[in-house]
């Protein structure tokens, strides 16, 4: 069986202990993934639906995806860079970074090797301060504040997106996550939004919405509003033949978003699972799985990172029940690792965490589910006309036909 470079490069990471240490999730997550990155080398990566292959959407374009990372520019440039080169290689065009990763020199040179790389910098600006009265931002932004000698909130804006809308490596601004956003904040918000966009036109602003509540508060304020997707907690979600339900919920959830995207007039944008609940404790209560009484490691255990199956289906389901300008992972330091030394959150090392940059890394990369139908369709036709061949021939051929099934298995 073949390996791509990628695969390749990441089993060099595991070892016999680490594999014994992991277990169960680390097996599952490695067999799915080199199953998807065979499959995708080899042109023979099959679609997994809950519907027939001819009911998707024969989606024949990918829109860009991104992932949201977080590293200290100031204090490990050297290692920022290696991590943009392992997304950039992940298949991913965008990266999200928060804009208090670096000195304005420093996140410039960023998004310099950003550019470098074919890839873009969304800018995560996210803050109540902005959108809140009488607040300021200036002890949130300290570096940007420093620089300009701003001591206003407008003015500091106004410096900011100046300063990101000037670099070329600028995808655009991630302006206000769903956690900061409250019912009511809609007109504040709004005022925020429409300043960053007479600043700087020429780039998108994202909002992202944590339910459809919150997806029909704020959908006509941005330019697009990122609506999250997480449906995994404590197991898989594969096969989608089995969990069809969970499937079809997902699926109905996506399409609405679009709907509401399409009838405001702006883009739809997706947030999706490449973390799990169990990461820290705060986040596995609120999915009714851990309790205060708990450990880190108990509620770790007791959640699931998404299978690369579950991810592939994902993204899938995201392409067939909508048209999205572009899909969004939370996050890198939930799959990869973390590059400083956070204890609030659990992430993933060694062989846990190359199995999983695997597993999302070859569903990122698949083709979509157009093209998986249409090559699925074809090799089914082709089996159809072989079989019919041997039937006529299998005596002459019975031999050779052998040996090319052998062939195929070991490439």
């Amino acid at each position: 069986m073949p390996q791509t470079p990628l695969l390749a490069r990441l089993l060099q990471r595991l070892s016999p202990a680490s594999i014994l240490r992991h277990g169960r999730r680390l097996a599952v997550s490695l067999v799915a993934a080199t199953a998807l990155l065979t499959g995708l080398a080899s042109g023979t990566l099959l679609i997994s639906a809950t519907l027939p292959a001819t009911a998707a959407a024969a989606t024949t374009t990918l829109p860009p995806e991104g992932i949201f990372d977080s590293c200290d520019l100031d204090t490990q440039m050297s290692t920022c860079l290696q991590r943009l080169q392992a997304i950039q290689a992940g298949g991913f065009q965008v990266v999200v970074l928060d804009a208090n990763e670096g000195s304005p020199a420093n996140l410039s040179a960023y998004a310099a090797a950003a550019q470098q790389l074919g890839m873009k910098v969304m800018w995560e600006i996210s803050n109540q301060n902005w959108w809140t009265a009488g607040a300021s931002v200036k002890d949130d932004f300290p570096e940007f504040a420093e620089a300009c000698g701003c001591s206003t909130n407008s003015s500091l804006l106004t410096y900011m997106i100046d300063f990101f809308g000037s670099l070329p490596g600028t995808y655009g601004y991630y302006a206000a996550d769903d956690s900061m956003l409250s019912g009511g904040d809609e007109s504040a918000v709004a005022s925020y939004v429409a300043s960053i966009k007479a600043l700087d036109p020429s780039h998108p602003v994202i909002l992202s919405s944590g339910d459809q509540t919150q997806t029909q508060q704020y959908e006509s304020i941005g330019d697009m509003n990122a609506a999250e997707i997480y449906p995994i907690t404590t197991s898989y979600l594969m096969p989608a033949s089995k969990y069809w339900g969970p499937w079809y919920e997902t699926g109905q959830e996506i399409a609405q978003d679009q709907r509401l995207a399409t009838r405001d007039g702006k883009a739809s944008a997706f947030i999706l699972q490449a973390f799990s609940f169990g990461d820290n404790l705060s986040d596995g209560e609120a999915v009714g799985v851990c309790t205060p009484s708990m450990t880190q490691q108990q509620c770790w255990d007791a959640l699931s990172y998404p299978s690369p199956a579950d991810q592939l289906k994902l993204r899938n389901e995201v392409l067939e029940h909508a048209h999205p300008s572009i899909i969004l992972w939370w996050s890198f330091m939930g799959t990869y690792g973390q590059a400083g030394n956070d204890t609030y959150s659990i992430y993933p090392t060694g062989a846990t965490a190359a199995a999983q940059w695997a597993g999302l890394s070859a569903a990122v990369q698949a083709p979509p589910p157009g093209q998986q139908i249409v090559a699925h369709a074809a090799r089914a036709k082709h089996r159809k006309h072989r079989k019919h061949h041997r039937h006529h021939h299998r005596r002459h051929h019975r031999h050779h036909d052998r040996r090319r099934r052998r062939h195929h298995r070991k490439s």
